[in-house]
């Protein structure tokens, strides 16, 4: 009867393992890119700023229409002047002195178009339409950047995953050589200090096994941190596809394509918008404008003041304001947008040089990781057969079991380095086609979603 007990919780014990591993999260490169962009607050941060410079655009195109403005007036004179006025006296339309205390009410209608604006508030709204743009490409710069992190943490945790199922394969082919080693030392087969070796290797590889499990914790808390999700030891990581090549690479395209260059290029742009718009500051102000007057007083009631409100006059002219003396204030902004021209030429060309520089390292790191994964992989085919060698050998007795475990061992090493180095490479083909056409790549992983406003 304990016999059955016993059967009976290992039972519920597997099932229950069993659960969880179907339970658990599985994740996927495309899913956790998605997730973290959806998740970033900076990605956010950069689509209000997109949101923002528009708004700043749309106000400064409506800065080229006319201003039409009415206002109107309900009031109580009281005249204190003891003087014997008989005229009403007015300032500028509005009227300041009277023989009579009366209620008055007043309506004034006033348009005024600008033709300077089309020499000056035009470029000033092209400023801020290169702007605009340049927010879209900064949002786009801070998405690859997340891409590129993301990615990183990704093929790392791949990479302690591969290290992590080995090393235990491994652990368990050391334990099986300390065994075998230490029943032989009882007959005389090997000495102490082979069973010390024996038991350091074992002991070093599970100390490995904790540093990785280690590192893959903390990876999986960096990603939580990118993605806002939460993760455990039993998360399944789904490896990135390898390709195994990788196509024609042009740097002058790729670079001009890239973000970081076009956020550049528009805040050239930019500047260059608000350079003119500052030149032409030195130039005058012209405007047109009319004011349409109405006006009434009863001193009896506001109400009868406001029945009878008439028209009273009108005016129409041209108006031009030109700057004579203002300290060269305009004249120094001018100048100051030049020297920022210069700047951002420099700038300009420090991003296609640093777009150069990433293109050609992932391609270098590709090029030479391809030539130790065939080397891997030639070191594989070898170790393949000669364990199909070894185990006919044993099957003869010509092989002991010790030595195919040796060789065993060393075989999943190779195999080990094999796997990461293709996780790699295909980290590598990711991180090469993000560089070489991030509109496209944003196409496949998020629909070109990440920047949309």
């Amino acid at each position: 009867m304990p016999g059955y007990k016993l059967i009976f919780l290992i039972s519920i014990f597997i099932i229950f393992n069993l659960c969880d591993l179907c339970m658990a999260e599985a994740l996927n490169h495309r899913d956790t890119v998605v997730d973290a962009l959806r998740h970033s607050p900076n990605l956010r941060m950069r689509i209000e700023d997109i949101r923002i410079s528009d708004a700043q655009h749309r106000t400064s195109i409506a800065g080229l229409f006319p201003t039409v403005n009415v206002s109107g007036r309900g009031e109580r004179y009281e005249n204190i002047d003891t003087r014997n006025t008989t005229n009403i006296e007015t300032i500028g339309n509005e009227v300041v002195g009277g023989n009579q205390s009366a209620w008055r009410s007043s309506v004034n209608l006033t348009g005024q178009y600008y033709f300077s604006h089309w020499y000056k508030k035009r470029y000033e709204a092209k400023y801020y339409e290169h702007l605009k743009d340049y927010s879209v490409h900064q949002c786009e710069t801070e998405a690859k950047k997340i891409i590129r992190e993301v990615t990183d943490i990704y093929g790392s945790l791949i990479e302690s995953k591969i290290k992590l199922d080995y090393s235990s394969r491994i652990l368990m082919h050391l334990k099986d050589i300390m065994r075998i080693k230490k029943e032989a030392r009882a007959v005389g087969h090997f000495s102490f200090e082979d069973i010390l070796k024996a038991e350091t290797d074992v002991i070093s590889t599970e100390k490995e096994i904790t540093g990785i499990q280690k590192d893959k914790t903390d990876l999986l808390h960096r990603l939580s941190v990118y993605t806002g999700g939460s993760y455990s030891e039993n998360t399944v990581i789904d490896p990135i596809v390898f390709q195994g090549e990788i196509g024609a690479i042009d740097k002058k395209r790729a670079a001009a394509g890239a973000p970081e260059y076009k956020m550049r290029q528009k805040e050239m742009e930019a500047i260059r918008s608000k350079t003119t718009s500052a030149r032409n500051n030195l130039l005058p102000d012209i405007s047109v404008y009319t004011r349409y007057d109405l006006f009434n007083s009863s001193p009896d009631t506001l109400d009868a003041s406001l029945r009878d409100t008439r028209p009273s006059s009108y005016s129409a002219g041209v108006l031009v304001s030109l700057p004579l003396f203002d300290g060269g204030a305009r004249l120094w902004e001018w100048k100051k947008n030049l020297y920022e021209i210069r700047k951002q030429e420099e700038g300009i060309r420090a991003a296609l040089e640093e777009r150069y520089k990433d293109i050609k390292t992932i391609s270098d790191g590709y090029q030479n990781l391809t030539r130790s994964y065939r080397h891997f992989k030639k070191l594989g085919d070898q170790y393949a057969k000669m364990i199909s060698i070894g185990k006919k050998a044993q099957a003869l007795g010509e092989r002991s079991n010790l030595d195919m475990l040796e060789l065993e061992k060393d075989a999943l090493s190779v195999e080990r380095d094999l796997k990461i180095s293709e996780q790699t490479l295909a980290v590598y083909e990711t991180q090469l086609e993000l560089e070489l056409d991030y509109n496209k790549f944003l196409r496949k992983y998020d629909g070109d979603r990440a920047c949309s406003y």
